[in-house]
């Protein structure tokens, strides 16, 4: 839920900047292509999260591998973002941690294997 109220957030944030980028000190923020790129993939990121968040809530086994794919979709984005410059290096690391941890603990966890792993009906 973090992850949806961050990245409509930075999404929010980057057309408010967009529209007067002398809020950050900035004469102008990037190629509007590049903002397009990066609110668009911000925007399935998190209708992407809501669609991940019912899988879990209905407890659906497919959450493990849309939870694997999820996480892996967006450390790509976010790499894309970094090398279109919407992103710092630093910014792209940190923001990556959650991805990396939510796949290793996906891969790991006795609680998602017994509640989301359990036989089909």
């Amino acid at each position: 839920m973090l992850l949806l109220i961050h990245g409509i957030g930075l999404t929010i944030a980057t057309l408010v900047i967009d529209a007067n980028p002398s809020l950050v000190g900035m004469t102008e923020l990037g190629p509007e292509s590049h903002i397009v790129f990066y609110v668009v993939t911000n925007c399935l990121l998190a209708v992407y999260t809501v669609v991940l968040l019912w899988l879990i809530c209905t407890r659906r086994r497919a959450a493990i591998v849309h939870n694997y794919l999820y996480c892996a979709i967006s450390i790509g984005c976010l790499v894309a973002w970094n090398v279109l410059g919407m992103k710092s290096p630093i910014g792209t690391v940190i923001d990556s941690l959650p991805g990396i941890v939510g796949i290793v603990y996906f891969a790991n966890s006795t609680r998602v294997k017994r509640t989301l792993r359990r036989p089909l009906p």
